[in-house]
């Protein structure tokens, strides 16, 4: 086997494998009551949901923080659609 089929080979193997239960954030807000609202709004879709930062939001002096939505990667697209078309319904 030559030097760059072996490098080839190498660099393969290197790339990081895709998990799909690898959390991605799919929205985010900055109101904790809200946050909660669309983390069971996704439970209740069937959808694994995890709120970060939602302790830190809302505190006095910090309410610029955003609580990230975020759910496995394998969901992410079906989780942000469904996020979508409810605000969307809510807006209107």
């Amino acid at each position: 086997m030559s030097r760059s089929q072996n490098a080839s080979r190498m660099s393969l193997r290197a790339e990081p494998e895709l998990d799909i239960h690898q959390l991605v954030t799919v929205y985010t807000v900055a109101d904790p009551v809200q946050a909660e609202i669309i983390q069971n709004a996704l439970h209740a879709e069937g959808i694994r949901c995890f709120l970060d930062g939602e302790n830190q939001a809302g505190e006095t002096g910090v309410a610029a923080l955003e609580i990230k939505i975020q759910v496995p990667i394998a969901d992410a697209d079906r989780a942000g659609k469904f996020i979508e078309a409810h605000e969307h319904r809510h807006k209107s």
